[in-house]
């Protein structure tokens, strides 16, 4: 058996010692290693995101009637909103191949799922969308994220764009559950262009992705609070959510 005795002690005397010692840069390594497991475990970085945590055991207790999905790509988001709640999907995709492989996805669904061919930002017309075709989950009306070390959206194509406040004009929408946002690096726009659906239609939910896209597209979780003055921060992880204060640094990566 082990003397746990001997255990807590040999812990309580390494830590004493890191702690003396954390700015020696011969724990350099030591110390990059801590750090990005702690931020794991904070749930930056994961591949694991927590949406289906956050349909099922959050959205779904509301009764959710419709739900947004702005940057649909080809529809695993959607399969867990139609799957698990009984609300309505306007799913919005502005690149043509990626929307048809989405019809074909959803389209078992029936009427219970609109899929826009047309990509949502702050103005109506149309717009440059910078894509790779093997890997079109990572389209982008935004040039700036092509400094990120994964993608290669050498490729552009015309398309479609709209606002969500013109969106929900022209069709009559007066009430939303969930607008889920993931436009690689867009959201800026996104969320200038739903100024109005965000102060008078007032969504129960909304949902971004915030990555390091943003730090190429010079925004900060804080920009993106500020424009929701009277919604709450919280952070998506694996199992589970967190509240989260936008203007903490640690916040921000």
């Amino acid at each position: 058996m082990k003397d746990q005795t001997s255990a807590s002690s040999l812990t309580e005397a390494f830590l004493e010692w890191y702690i003396a010692n954390r700015h020696s840069p011969d724990l350099a390594e030591l110390n990059d290693y801590l750090l990005n497991a702690a931020l794991s475990a904070r749930g930056y970085n994961n591949l694991e995101s927590g949406e289906t945590f956050f349909v099922k055991e959050i959205l779904a207790a509301t009764a959710p009637r419709l739900c947004f999905d702005i940057g649909a790509n080809v529809g695993r988001y959607r399969l867990d909103l139609l799957n698990y709640t009984s609300a309505d999907v306007i799913a919005f995709e502005p690149l043509l191949s990626t929307h048809g492989e989405l019809v074909r996805n959803t389209q078992v669904y029936g009427d219970r799922i609109v899929c826009e061919n047309v990509g949502v930002g702050n103005f109506d017309g149309e717009g440059i969308l910078h894509f790779d075709a093997t890997n079109p989950v990572l389209a982008s009306f935004s040039q700036e994220v092509k400094k990120v070390s994964y993608v290669t959206n050498e490729q552009t194509v015309k398309a479609r764009v709209t606002s969500l406040d013109t969106y929900c004009r022209v069709a009559g929408i007066t009430a939303v559950d969930l607008i889920k946002i993931d436009t690689e690096g867009f959201e800026t726009e996104v969320f200038e262009g739903a100024a109005r659906v965000f102060s008078e239609i007032r969504p129960r939910f909304i949902q971004m992705e915030f990555n390091w896209h943003q730090m190429f597209r010079s925004r900060t979780l804080n920009d993106f609070a500020e424009m929701l003055p009277e919604y709450d921060v919280y952070q998506l992880l694996p199992n589970g959510w967190t509240r989260r204060e936008p203007r903490d640094p640690l916040a921000n990566f």
